[in-house]
Parts: structure tokens; C-alpha cells; sequence
């Protein structure tokens, strides 16, 4: 017996060898990996994985043993999940729609979130247990209750069997949402691949209904969106790429429908549309529309010979529920808030770029996050530790940040978006008319600003005082800092311009740093309009108003033809976006008013409008070697005192270095926007100059290294460090009555030290 073991292991070891051969010489040569995708070498591992099984399940299909989907189904199934020690975990039915809904045990003040789960798997597989460790995942993450489809799967179950099964569980999920814990107004559609069609087809058939709650949003991930044109850039450049090559999807396609597979060529080449479809809707899906970034290497192809019998046999492709890329404007105007994830490696890529374009077209808002080392199926790897992906990470991280954005009352009614609604409240506060100041609006070269001058009559010219308020460059007012800087203009007898600059993302990068700068050049050149002495003019800025301080100090030091500064006041100034893993990063990461991503989240905003990026800029990705060796002796944590490093700082190593990453960010470097980056030579010409910075403040650290720099650099500099304070204190110190003593002891040394001047 013991030798018939030995047989059958021996013979499995050859069957695999052969196996192995095959792969070798008939699958690497047709598929690629391409040298910029997410960890090319695993990949590769589980590509080859992969064809083995499918070798594998072909030949047992040949020899009558087993379906060569249910076999795939089988092994893709995922392993199982551990107990969840945060979620309630039921199996229900929706309408004769097998579910499985995730409801967070916590309890809740309010209704929550609830998020309708497609799974991918080109209708052929997947299942609610292979998309377990992601439905968890968003439960836990975004608070929120979510229930996954266990739609039927093709071919067994014909289409539309799927689609509809999907419509009917969200139907069914809108009508009881209240017996869920769910606030109806706040249901959102989310599915990846096929899950995406389903998705899509969805909030399309729904979109007019008015017997049934409205879906708030939809979140599409890495969709197929159109059986139209399989020649476009992504299909081109991501033929032979990852799981989902050109022609293995167009198979599943085929499958998926009940079709005939031998079909797959006349299609690929795009011998199933007759011309007139073709023209009607090139307006919609035309490699034209794409944007030119995405179209490295792409060569139009020759017009293909319409075949009408093949055309016949697969007239639903053309049908909304398979492409929703050809519905009409009509139902496209209707759609709920959207957000889409698109990988750079994947032939769906483009059906994606095309449906945003189509939803923007007609006013739908789009969030659109682009994960440039993703791939198709990247998300099936989510949750399985070293195991999983880093783009697996991202595209889940973007999918929870953007439900979660839902949470916000206004927004959920479409009244005004979350940035709109801050700016807001942030200027409601309208102070009545000051008896000691005169306050009048101006333009400084077509920059809106405010200025504050004392009533009280003066012996001698003014101290004068350029303010560029705090916001994170996103927020942010002439209104929000009124009541700031009428006390400065009182209590040191300045005469005080607060800057109304552009805000992001509208405008980014460089556009505040550009108002700042021409409205201080303005105020320079027309003191004596304001009765100013020329020798006493500081610039002073809170948080990003500290950035834009330093940063047009910096600009103006070298002017001749302007009267030279006397000092700067920066006010807990973030000064560099070389290191997020300083140790006020570390220590301070959770402590409002600025969370250590919403630093960085900002500050993408402010430079590109975009914040796909945030988690590798996090861990440092975003900086060559050689340039953070360059800057190591103006930003490391060695720099900064031992008793700042007590409340368990780590030396942190930084991530991989990502060149694609640091090309879409390299503006992160430039000196007005990083003014700790400046030369040495730049900064020997600053003035006198005064930094307060707070001990629970992310941003902490970046001041004591300026501090250090500029007093390396023989400039005169006083500190005051609020042991107990926070960032954002000093804009708190009566606001509306509440007041923190320290915020008001900070704005006290302020005013000390302009007074001084």
C-alpha cells in the first residue's frame, strides 16, 4: 500500500512537470508583465499558478470528469474567513436572491450607510464567500451595512438571469432598509469587473423610479462598460496583461451570454457591429474621447468587414444591461453620484475613462481614482496579508474614503459638497463693526483682500502686517480669520491685510502662493497709501498661511527693487512633504484638528487635485533615494531634540521608491511649496523671524527644523512652543465664546513680538 503512495506521488510530480512545460511554452510567450505593475514577480507566480489551473481544468473538461468552470469556481473560491469579533454576519434572501448582509455591532446614534455588493467574476464565477474579507472590510471601515448578492451564476443561470437577480436585491434592500438599520437616503452600488456592469445597469434601470428610495451613489470598480470597440488604447497596450488578457474576455464574455466561443475573433476584430451602430455611438466610445496620456503607443486600426450573421448571434452585446455605455443621455442625466477606480494594466481600463466622461458630460459629479501599478483582479487579493497586493490596498482604501463621504447630511441631499459645506459654516461667523479699526475690502492686483487699519491717530508711520490665513489651502477665508486679525490690528496697532487667495482644488498649486505674492508686492509698493513704514512690514500666516509666508519671504528676499521685510511669523507652518513619518507624524496622527492623512490628503489637493496617491506619499514612496539623501541634512528625524522623540517614535523606513508616483507629485519638492527645501543661500537673506509651534500638532516638527535651519543660517529667530496646545488653537482663541487659554497665549506672544519690532 505504502508503495502505491509513492507511485501516485511520483506521477503527480511528473503530471505537474509536464504541466509546467506546457505553461512555459505555451502561455509566457502570449502573456506579459509589465515592468511598472504592482510587485511584477508575485504576479507572475500567480499568473503561472493560475494557467495551471486552468490547463488543468480544460483537460479534466476534455475527459468528461469535471466542468472546467466549476473547477475554476472551486479553486477560486478564497480560503475561509476568520469569526468577526465587530460585524453581525447573517445569510438571507432578498426576493429569492441569495444574500449575505455584514452589520457593524456597534451600536449606532443614527440610521446607517447601507452598500449593495456586486461581486466581478465576468458572471461565470465569483461568489459571496470569495468576496467575504471585502464585504468585512467595508462594513468595518466605513461603518456601514453591507449585504452581497449571491446572484446566480452563467451559464447555468442564462442572462439575464444576473443582472436581474441584482435589481431585484436592491429593490427589495431599498424597500426594508429601515429594518436594517439603514437610512434609505444613503444607499449606495458598488461591484468591481461584472460587478461593475451590474452595478451600472442598476442605477440605470432605477434611476427614474419614484415608487422607491433614490441610490445615493454608485461605486464602480474597474467596470465593464461596452462590447462595442475591443480596439481601444487600454485593449491594445493590456492585451496580453494579467488575469484578464483581450481574448480571455471576450471568451468569458461569450460564456457569460451562452454564445458560441468560436466567435471570439470576428468580434475582437470588430466584425459584430455594422457601421451604423458604429457611427451612432462613436460619440460615446471613440478612442478620441481619451485622454492623450493614456494612448502611448496606440495605433488605430484598419476598419474591419461587417459580418451580419455574426452580428445576429450576439445582439445583446449591444443591449444597455451588458454595455451601459449606450444608454441615452436621457437615463445617464438620472445617475446618482459615482465613483470609479481604473488600473493602469488592464483592458478595461478605457470603458471606465469613457463612462466618466459620459457622467461629467451630463453633470453627474464623478470621483475618479486611477491606481497606476493596479491590474485587473487586484482586489481579489485584498485581505491576505503578505499574500495581497499594495494596489489591493489602494483601490479598497478609495472605495471605504469615498462611502464614507456619504455620511455628510448635506451632501446626501445634494446640496453642496463636503468642501463647500466647511467653507460655510467656516464664514458664517459675521462680527458687527469695530470701534477702534477701520475695515475695508480692496483688490491688491486683482487679489480680494481685507484690510485693518486703527482709528486712533498716530505720531509716527505704522507697523504694517500681511496675513494669509490657514485652510489647508482648501479652506479657508477672509471671514474665517476676522476676528484674528482685528486683534492683531488692535492690540499691536498695525495696520493688517489679510489675504483672500484662491483655494484648492479649483485652483491648485501654485495659485494661492502666486496671490500671496502679488498682493504683498502690491502693499509693498503702496505703504505710504496706507501711512506704513517700509522698514516695519512682516508677513504673517497660520498653518498653509505659515506655508505661504515662508514661501514669499523667501521670493522676496532677494528683491532690490522692494522694501526688505522686517520678519516673518509662521504659526505651527507646515514646510515640507519630503517626510510624513517625522516624530510629530507618529505622535500626533490622530489628534485634531489635522489627522496626519488629512495632511497629506490636503496637500494633494492643493498640487494636483488628486489624492489616489495619499497612502504611498505616506510612506515616502514618492521620493527618490538620491534626493532624500540630498535633503537629509535639513529634514530627518535626527534633527529634531531627544525630548520630542519620547512619546514613542519609530524610525521609520521608507517604501519602495516609485518613479511613476514621484513624476505625478514632483512639485512636492519646489521650495514655494516646500520652503524648508530652499537653498542655503535663499535662506541667509530671511528675516527676523518667529515660529510658534504646539506640542499635539502634526505639523510640529516641520517648524523645529526651520527654526534650526534658519538659526544655522545666522538668522535671528524666536520660538514659543505651547506645551498643551493644538493645531489650530490660535484661530480658537474666542471663537464664539470658547476660548482655550493657551490659543489666546500664543496670539498673545504674536502680538508681543510684532510690537517689538
Amino acid at each position: 500500500m505504502e508503495s502505491y503512495y509513492i507511485l501516485v506521488f511520483i506521477a503527480g510530480i511528473l503530471v505537474a512537470f509536464v504541466l509546467l512545460v506546457l505553461i512555459a511554452t505555451d502561455h509566457f510567450f502570449k502573456e506579459e508583465i509589465p515592468s511598472d505593475v504592482d510587485q511584477p514577480a508575485k504576479l507572475r507566480l500567480y499568473l503561472c499558478l493560475y494557467t495551471l489551473m486552468e490547463i488543468l481544468a480544460k483537460n479534466l473538461n476534455h475527459l468528461g470528469i469535471i466542468k472546467e468552470h466549476t473547477l475554476i469556481r472551486l479553486i477560486t473560491e478564497g480560503l475561509p474567513a476568520w469569526q468577526d469579533s465587530q460585524l453581525f454576519i447573517k445569510d438571507l434572501h432578498f426576493d429569492g436572491v441569495p444574500m449575505r448582509i455584514y452589520l457593524p455591532r456597534e451600536p449606532s446614534a443614527s440610521k446607517r450607510r447601507g452598500v449593495v455588493f456586486m461581486h466581478g467574476g465576468c458572471g461565470i464565477f465569483g461568489s459571496i464567500r470569495s468576496y467575504e474579507r471585502i464585504c468585512r472590510y467595508i462594513a468595518r471601515k466605513s461603518d456601514s451595512v453591507v449585504v452581497s448578492v449571491g446572484y446566480h451564476l452563467a451559464p447555468e443561470h442564462r442572462y439575464p438571469a444576473q443582472t436581474l437577480e441584482c435589481l431585484r436585491a436592491t429593490v427589495h434592500f431599498l424597500q426594508t432598509a429601515d429594518t436594517h438599520g439603514v437610512d434609505p437616503a444613503r444607499v449606495i452600488v458598488c461591484g468591481d469587473s461584472v460587478g461593475g456592469t451590474f452595478a451600472t445597469s442598476v442605477c440605470q434601470e432605477l434611476g427614474h423610479r419614484t415608487d422607491i428610495p433614490k441610490i445615493r451613489a454608485q461605486v464602480l470598480i474597474y467596470p465593464f462598460l461596452q462590447a462595442l470597440n475591443f480596439n481601444l488604447p487600454s485593449h491594445q497596450q493590456n492585451a496580453a496583461v494579467g488575469f484578464l488578457p483581450l481574448e480571455r474576455a471576450v471568451h468569458f464574455i461569450l460564456k457569460y451570454l451562452n454564445k458560441d466561443c468560436s466567435l471570439k475573433e470576428p468580434i475582437l476584430a470588430g466584425s459584430h457591429a455594422p457601421e451604423s451602430i458604429n457611427l451612432k455611438y462613436r460619440k460615446w466610445i471613440n478612442p478620441d474621447l481619451i485622454p492623450d496620456k493614456f494612448k502611448l503607443g496606440y495605433k488605430p486600426p484598419l476598419p474591419a468587414l461587417f459580418l451580419p450573421q455574426v452580428h445576429g448571434e450576439v445582439q445583446e452585446l449591444f443591449e444597455p444591461r451588458v454595455s451601459p455605455l449606450l444608454a441615452q443621455d436621457a437615463v445617464v442625466c438620472g445617475l446618482p453620484d459615482t465613483c470609479i477606480v481604473t488600473c493602469e494594466h488592464d483592458v478595461l481600463r478605457d470603458d471606465g475613462l469613457l463612462y466618466k466622461k459620459r457622467l461629467e458630460d451630463n453633470n453627474v459629479h464623478v470621483t475618479w481614482h486611477h491606481v497606476e501599478k493596479g491590474f485587473h483582479a487586484a482586489l481579489g487579493f485584498f485581505g491576505y496579508g503578505i499574500f495581497s497586493f499594495p494596489s489591493s490596498s489602494t483601490i479598497m482604501n478609495h472605495v471605504v474614503d469615498f462611502i464614507k463621504g456619504y455620511g455628510k447630511i448635506l451632501e446626501n441631499f445634494g446640496i453642496c459638497t463636503q468642501v463647500s459645506f466647511v467653507r460655510y459654516v467656516q464664514g458664517r461667523k459675521t462680527l458687527g463693526a469695530d470701534p477702534k479699526l477701520f475695515i475695508k475690502d480692496l483688490w491688491f492686483d486683482k487679489v480680494p483682500v481685507r484690510i485693518y487699519q486703527p482709528k486712533a491717530p498716530s505720531a509716527s508711520q505704522r507697523r504694517g502686517v500681511m496675513f494669509f490665513h490657514g485652510g489647508a489651502w482648501v479652506f479657508g477665508s477672509l471671514e474665517t480669520h476676522e476676528e484674528l486679525c482685528r486683534f492683531i490690528a488692535r492690540e499691536s496697532e498695525s495696520v493688517v491685510v489679510s489675504v483672500g487667495y484662491r483655494l484648492a482644488p479649483e485652483h491648485k498649486y501654485p495659485a494661492a502662493y502666486e496671490d500671496c505674492l502679488s498682493a504683498s508686492q502690491h502693499f509693498l509698493q503702496h505703504l505710504q497709501h496706507y501711512g506704513v513704514d517700509p522698514a516695519r512690514v512682516t508677513v504673517c500666516g497660520d498653518s498653509a498661511g505659515g506655508n505661504l509666508a515662508a514661501a514669499v519671504s523667501q521670493t522676496l528676499a532677494g528683491r532690490s527693487d522692494l522694501p526688505r521685510l522686517r520678519a516673518q511669523i509662521l504659526i505651527y507652518p507646515g514646510l515640507q512633504a519630503l517626510d510624513f513619518n517625522l516624530p510629530s507624524y507618529q505622535q500626533n496622527r490622530g489628534v485634531p484638528l489635522l489627522f496626519r492623512e488629512r495632511a497629506v490628503y490636503y496637500s494633494l489637493q492643493y498640487v494636483q487635485g488628486d489624492t489616489s496617491d495619499m497612502e504611498e506619499v505616506l510612506e515616502g514612496s514618492h521620493i527618490p533615494p538620491d534626493m532624500r539623501l540630498k535633503y537629509r541634512k535639513w529634514v530627518s528625524p535626527d534633527i529634531i531634540p531627544e525630548e520630542f522623540k519620547v512619546r514613542g517614535y519609530k524610525p521609520h523606513k521608507p517604501s519602495e521608491f516609485k518613479p511613476g508616483l514621484f513624476e505625478k507629485v514632483k512639485r512636492l519638492r519646489e521650495p514655494t511649496l516646500c520652503p524648508l527645501l530652499a537653498e542655503d543661500t535663499i535662506i541667509q537673506q530671511l528675516p527676523e523671524s518667529f515660529i510658534l509651534t504646539c506640542e499635539y500638532d502634526v505639523l510640529r516638527d516641520d517648524g523645529l527644523l526651520y527654526k534650526k535651519r534658519l538659526e544655522d543660517n545666522g538668522v535671528r529667530v524666536t520660538w514659543y512652543h505651547l506645551e498643551d496646545g493644538f493645531h489650530g488653537i490660535i484661530n480658537l482663541f474666542d471663537y464664539w465664546g470658547l476660548s482655550f487659554p493657551s490659543g489666546k497665549r500664543g496670539l498673545d506672544r504674536v502680538v508681543e513680538f510684532i510690537k517689538g519690532l
